[in-house]
C-alpha cells in the first residue's frame, strides 16, 4: 500500500493530502425490500427486512468520478479470506505515521517523538435504497487519529504528515475495491461499474468522503531556538458500498507494518490523484502487514 500525505491545515504554507482504497466480489438482486438472512441452524433461518435509508452525504456531488471496466468473476471454490489466516480486529487499531517539518529547501528539520496513530473501530450502517431494488448500502464511518509530537525550529516553512489510508478488499476473490487516490484537489470520489458472476450482471458503487479536524495544538520551548510541538489531528472518513443484497464480502484493512523510514522523496512522488482498478490484493501487499475488520464478511 502506498504511503499518503495529509496536510497540517493550521500551520502549513501548502497542503498535501492523499488517499487510497479498493475491491469486490459477487452479488444478486431482485425484490423491492431487500432482506438480510441469518442462519441459526442447518434447517432454520431468521429473516428481517432492512429499512430504507438515505446516505449522510450526497453521492451525486463527489469531487472525482470514475468507471471501472466490466469485471468478470470466476466461480469461487474457496474464499480468498478463508485461505489467508487474516488477523481480524474487534477494536481500535494502532499503526504508524510520520510528521515532517521542512525548511525552504524541502529538507526535514524536525525530530519526531511519536510515530503511533490510531484507526478507530468502524461503525457500519446497512440500509436499502428505494430507487435501487435488490441492492443495499453499507455506510462505513471511522476516524484516523494523529497525535503529533515533534521537536522542531520555532519557524517552519511547511509541514505535513504521511500515513497509510484504510483500504477495502473482497473476502471472496481477494480483489481490492476500485478507487481514486485523494489529493489536495479532491476530498471525495465515486467509482461505479458492472460485475458479472455466474452469467448475471450486477452494478457496484463505492464512494468515499473525508474531512479533517484540528482538535488541539500547543508548543513549549525546547531551548536553542527549538520548540516541542504537540498537535492532535483527526481525519473523519465515511465510505459507501452499494452492492447486491446477498453480497457479504467487504473487508476493511489497516496497514500496521512499521515503514517510518520511507524516504521523503519516495513519499512525495506519490502525491497525485490516480485511479486504481480492482486488482488482486497481494500483488504488492503482504496480508501479514495488515489487520482486518469484517464490514459485511465473516469475522
Amino acid at each position: 500500500m502506498k504511503k499518503l500525505l495529509a496536510s497540517i491545515l493550521i500551520i502549513s504554507v501548502f497542503s498535501l493530502s492523499l488517499t487510497s482504497c479498493s475491491i469486490f466480489g459477487g452479488g444478486a438482486g431482485g425484490g423491492k425490500k431487500p432482506k438480510e438472512t441469518t442462519e441459526t441452524s442447518e434447517t432454520s433461518e431468521i429473516e428481517y427486512t432492512l429499512p430504507y435509508g438515505k446516505p449522510s452525504h450526497d453521492l451525486g456531488s463527489v469531487d472525482a468520478k470514475e468507471t471501472f471496466e466490466d469485471l468478470y468473476i470466476d466461480p469461487i471454490d474457496k474464499p480468498w479470506g478463508a485461505t489467508q489466516n487474516l488477523r481480524m480486529a474487534s477494536s481500535d487499531v494502532d499503526n504508524y505515521f510520520v510528521y515532517f517539518a521542512l525548511d525552504r529547501n524541502n529538507s526535514q528539520i524536525n525530530e519526531n517523538l511519536n510515530f503511533i496513530s490510531t484507526v478507530t473501530q468502524p461503525s457500519v450502517r446497512a440500509y436499502a435504497l428505494e430507487d435501487d431494488p435488490g441492492y443495499i448500502v453499507y455506510e462505513v464511518t471511522y476516524d484516523q487519529v494523529f497525535p503529533i509530537y515533534s521537536r522542531e525550529p520555532s519557524n517552519v516553512y511547511t509541514s505535513f504528515f504521511s500515513y497509510h489510508n484504510v483500504s477495502f478488499v473482497d473476502y471472496y476473490t481477494g480483489r481490492k475495491f476500485p478507487a481514486i487516490n485523494l489529493s489536495t484537489q479532491i476530498d471525495s470520489f465515486g467509482v461505479t461499474g458492472n460485475v458479472f458472476y455466474k452469467g448475471e450482471k450486477y452494478h457496484l458503487g463505492y464512494y468515499e468522503f473525508r474531512s479533517q479536524e484540528h482538535v488541539s495544538s500547543n508548543t513549549e520551548s525546547a531551548g536553542d531556538g527549538y520548540v516541542f510541538l504537540k498537535q492532535k489531528l483527526v481525519l473523519h472518513t465515511t465510505s459507501y458500498f452499494i452492492v447486491p443484497e446477498f453480497y457479504r464480502g467487504i473487508l476493511m484493512c489497516v496497514f500496521v507494518a512499521n515503514d517510518t523510514d520511507t524516504p521523503l522523496s519516495e513519499i512525495m512522488a506519490d502525491n497525485s490523484p490516480y485511479f486504481e482498478p480492482p486488482t488482486p490484493f497481494g500483488d504488492e501487499e503482504n496480508p501479514d502487514d495488515y489487520v482486518f475488520f469484517g464490514i459485511s464478511a465473516p469475522q
